[in-house]
């Protein structure tokens, strides 16, 4: 296991600590505790999973900043409903922002219904908060690996241009929910950021209480953000992704698996 990638995961263990008792106010059905990309709780008869994401760079919300925070929403079992935004720096810099995010709101079928902006002479930066709604019966939470999971990645890294990360997220959020939506058994998944696909393979190893071993030649850099989706999942059912990706012409590959 990566000790640099294990020391990351833990850079934040005293905020975890910090906020933890707040779990007792809200009694979220994944919270602090779980200490995972998104949370999930019971509001109005709904069961609501919700991240928030960033601050951004400006160079990046210009090309695809609502797609990388809906991913946290996505990949834990939830249709986006809607985002909210807080935007910062000049004027000139927040309306380029509003616009691009405006544009990609209208693509992906995300409506941004509100926010927070500063005008400030700051390096422009923005935070995107996306509430989805859970389709399936529990959020597929990042520590519910078990021993003998195959790991695999589902779809294409979500870089290139503008419209070239429209489509792949917008082929990789649909195959993604015919998975949810047919037999398929997944024991964890979580989206490949914040350290690249080492970091995100140990999280999920080292949270569910195993170890991992990687096969040669994966075809991706191992510590750049990807955006993809990393699945533990057992034999058979990693089978069943497969074959659903396939059919849909989603790239998807077994890399490993959890021992």
């Amino acid at each position: 296991m990566s000790k640099e990638a294990s020391e990351k995961i833990h850079r934040l263990d005293w905020l975890r600590k910090l906020f933890l008792e707040l779990d007792r106010l809200a009694k979220p059905i994944m919270g602090i505790e779980a200490w995972d990309d998104a949370v999930c709780v019971e509001f109005g008869g709904k069961r609501l999973v919700v991240s928030c994401d960033g601050p951004y760079k400006k160079r990046l919300v210009m090309k695809s900043a609502l797609i990388h925070a809906s991913t946290d929403v996505v990949v834990k079992g939830a249709r986006p409903l809607f985002a909210l935004d807080t935007l910062t720096g000049s004027e000139k810099d927040i309306l380029e922002m509003a616009k691009s995010l405006k544009g990609q709101a209208m693509e992906m079928g995300i409506p941004i219904l509100g926010g927070n902006t500063m005008i400030e002479d700051v390096e422009a930066r923005a935070n995107i908060f996306v509430v989805g709604e859970l389709i399936t019966e529990k959020p597929i939470r990042d520590s519910g690996g078990e021993k003998g999971d195959r790991l695999l990645i589902v779809g294409e890294p979500l870089w290139g241009s503008q419209a070239e990360r429209f489509a792949k997220a917008k082929r990789l959020f649909g195959v993604w929910f015919r998975i949810l939506g047919s037999d398929v058994g997944i024991h964890a998944s979580k989206d490949v950021t914040k350290g690249g696909l080492i970091a995100t393979v140990t999280e999920i190893a080292e949270k569910s209480g195993l170890g991992y071993e990687l096969e040669g030649g994966i075809p991706y850099h191992l510590s750049r953000n990807l955006d993809n989706f990393l699945i533990s999942a057992d034999g058979k059912n990693a089978k069943k992704i497969l074959d659903i990706c396939a059919t849909d012409g989603l790239d998807a590959r077994v890399i490993g698996g959890l021992r």
